[in-house]
């Protein structure tokens, strides 16, 4: 009976002894968590304003570069004239084809061969009594001075058309055939190059000349007229 009192009377202080360590316990893990939680606030406080000073130097970087950039890159303006003469030299060589058309394009080539042979095969033309070549200028000026001039020689194919070559370049070339001329427009651009030159001179009628570059008549090949293959005048400088 002595046995289970003491039993009975100890069992509580083993409850509320266990009950404070416990106590204890939760208090001991509350203060560490509250402290963990400061800490991971105060790292993510630290972090954001880490990535804030980061973008700040990397807006002022790309603000320096642009600044940089603007300086050492200025935007350079066309020339209106330039402009203006690319737009009035592509409007003339887009133009249809036309016995009025003095620059053509190199796709025209055709056309101008199959006018060419039409009038050989025209009985009703009369042929031209002599076969002696024509002699041709081209005076070259830029801004209105004459920068250059030079000779070219036009050889007869038949029903008083000729054929040659001459050297245009950038600015006013100026043709012409005893007392008839013609002016081709040329901007900066196209730079110097040969062209073959076809004249049409009936003896009472309208002259007609044609350009385009000597070039094209490489895609003829085997079908290039023998007229054209024949060897012609070169251009010479004028004295």
């Amino acid at each position: 009976m002595g046995d289970s009192v003491s039993a009975i009377s100890t069992r509580p202080k083993r409850t509320l002894a266990s009950i404070v360590a416990a106590s204890a316990i939760a208090l001991c893990l509350t203060f560490l968590a509250a402290g963990m939680s400061e800490a991971q606030e105060a790292d993510i406080t630290a972090a954001e304003t880490d990535v804030e000073r980061l973008r700040g130097l990397l807006l002022r970087h790309q603000g320096a570069d642009t600044e940089k950039v603007t300086e050492e890159s200025p935007i350079v303006d066309i020339p209106l004239d330039l402009e203006s003469q690319e737009s009035e030299f592509a409007a003339a060589l887009n133009a249809p084809y036309s016995p009025q058309k003095v620059l053509l394009r190199p796709q025209e080539l055709p056309l101008l061969l199959a006018d060419v042979e039409a009038r050989l095969a025209d009985s009703k033309a009369v042929d031209r009594r002599s076969d002696s070549s024509l002699i041709g200028t081209t005076q070259i000026r830029q801004r209105g001075s004459l920068i250059g001039s030079s000779r070219y020689s036009l050889t007869h194919i038949g029903k008083h058309q000729f054929f040659g070559y001459t050297e245009l370049a950038p600015g006013l070339n100026i043709l012409g055939v005893a007392d008839k001329q013609w002016e081709i427009e040329l901007p900066t651009v196209e730079g110097t190059n040969r062209y073959l030159l076809l004249l049409v001179a009936p003896p009472r009628g309208d002259w007609e000349l044609h350009a385009l570059p000597a070039s094209a008549t490489m895609q003829l090949g085997d079908a290039a007229p023998q007229w054209l293959r024949e060897p012609t005048g070169e251009t010479s400088p004028t004295p």
